[in-house]
């Protein structure tokens, strides 16, 4: 593997680009994970902060069972794991 000073320019540039990309996507999941759960909320489903970490967002599955490259296995969820709060 190649050490950060053996990076061209162009190559240290993409790389810090990229980051700035995955920064704002970050700050984006979150914005709508927390709009997902306010409409949740205001919808009667009183699904406050603690009470299931890690539930979906989509459906009503209550913690997310799967690995990040597969979906959720709960019975009728499916999933991602994106898709379920506190993975943004």
């Amino acid at each position: 593997m190649r050490s950060e000073d053996d990076l061209t320019d162009d190559q240290k540039k993409a790389f810090e680009q990229n980051e700035a990309d995955f920064t704002e996507l970050k700050k984006r999941m979150r914005s709508f994970a927390e709009s997902a759960n306010s409409r949740l909320d205001a919808s009667g489903l009183h699904r406050g902060p603690g009470t299931h970490p890690n539930r979906c967002l989509l459906c009503r599955c209550t913690a997310f069972q799967g690995t990040p490259d597969h979906p959720c296995t709960t019975y009728n969820c499916h999933h991602d794991m994106t898709s379920h709060d506190g993975y943004q």
